[in-house]
């Protein structure tokens, strides 16, 4: 799997409507270049784990390669007392005894899962690494501040060595230019990886997309994610590209009102926005009238941001396609906030995974069904 590895672009992506429908919708041959993780959790509010899978493989097609994780986060926000059954087969996944057993019968399972070791209870780690490895699928091991900050990753190294088939991913979570301007650190640290494990296949994960974009009309982020990729590269050529797919590493919680209309359009090395508050008084304004507004200001957003100097107006991608539509009033366009996040994972995942390239419209994209 990770010897002869044909994947531009390793994301880690969260089981949620925005960016599921935003991986569905990319062409075929995007797709094809693309090896997602997914920490498991449960899918909106079915109540079986099956369902989060079907969900993935319907997503990525039912024979595509991806790559299984955890959501921890999924079972420590809930209360017990309101668990599905899907919370309670998640609680089994999680259950360290005799090293992860029951996520390893559950990867061995599913054909396509691409396997990653559980690090929370290295007791059996083991047997849970051998496990795995037996599987012949490559094993992944995914590093997070808190394993480096804990010395997990010096424990395990010496049982990694004897492993064949290996994908390190250094998720450093949400990151800043800080980081960007420390990267001499972040190397160190894969030189010492690389350096016990020198056939393993290396990759950085990390993401800077912001949490806030009040006060501003019209701005532009810098994606500090792929500025530390491009610096690491340097040194680690063959280095794999990972992010969060332009999302936080930690969801945001929603808040009581609306957030007003903004649209975000994702380029190589920046993301641009644009965002439009309601009118004064939208709050005492009935329903109709309020989602009445909220198109319109989502349809002169689509037609301030086609008439942007990065707007690539000759790319035959989905999510080019709704912001002409969203333009024009079409009631399939955006009209809401989750709809606008789709768009711009949509064109964050195609603008990544051909970062090096030039990418013509007569050869993007595959039909789309509305």
């Amino acid at each position: 799997m990770f010897t002869n590895f044909k994947y531009k672009y390793s994301p880690i992506l969260s089981i949620s409507p925005s960016e599921l429908n935003a991986l569905k919708e990319l062409p075929n041959k995007d797709k094809d270049l693309i090896l997602p993780i997914f920490p498991l959790k449960s899918w909106a509010t079915t109540k079986e784990l099956s369902k989060t899978i079907e969900k993935i493989e319907s997503t990525i097609g039912k024979n595509n390669y991806w790559i299984a994780d955890i959501d921890y986060s999924d079972l420590a926000k809930r209360d017990k007392a309101k668990y599905r059954q899907v919370h309670f087969e998640l609680e089994e996944l999680i259950d360290s005894s005799n090293g992860y057993r029951n996520w390893c019968d559950f990867i061995k399972e599913h054909e396509n899962c691409i396997p990653s070791v559980q690090l929370k209870d290295l007791s059996g780690f083991a047997y849970q690494l051998n496990t795995l490895a037996s599987l012949q699928r490559g094993v992944v091991v995914i590093i997070k501040p808190f394993d480096i900050e804990s010395k997990v990753t010096q424990n395990i190294l010496p049982e990694l060595v004897n492993i064949q088939d290996l994908f390190i991913v250094l998720d450093l979570e949400q990151i800043t230019k800080a980081q960007v301007d420390a990267k001499e650190d972040i190397a160190n640290y894969l030189r010492v990886i690389q350096q016990a494990l020198p056939n393993a296949l290396l990759s950085v994960s990390s993401t800077s997309f912001p949490d806030g974009f009040g006060g501003y009309y019209r701005s532009v982020n810098t994606i500090y994610e792929r500025a530390l990729y491009n610096k690491l590269k340097i040194d680690f050529p063959d280095l794999i590209y990972s992010d969060r797919g332009s999302t936080r590493a930690t969801k945001m919680s929603g808040g009581a009102g609306v957030p007003p209309p903004r649209i975000d359009y994702s380029c190589k090395d920046e993301w641009n926005f644009i965002r439009m508050e309601f009118s004064d008084n939208n709050a005492s304004l009935p329903s109709e009238l309020k989602k009445e507004e909220k198109k319109e200001l989502y349809t002169l957003i689509a037609q301030k941001i086609m008439l942007e100097p990065y707007w690539e107006s000759d790319l035959g991608l989905w999510a080019n396609y709704i912001i002409e539509l969203t333009s024009k009033g079409d009631d399939y366009g955006i009209n809401n906030a989750m709809k606008a996040t789709a768009v711009r994972i949509n064109k964050h995942l195609h603008t990544q995974v051909h970062y090096d390239e030039v990418v013509y419209v007569d050869d993007t994209d595959d039909d789309w069904v509305d």
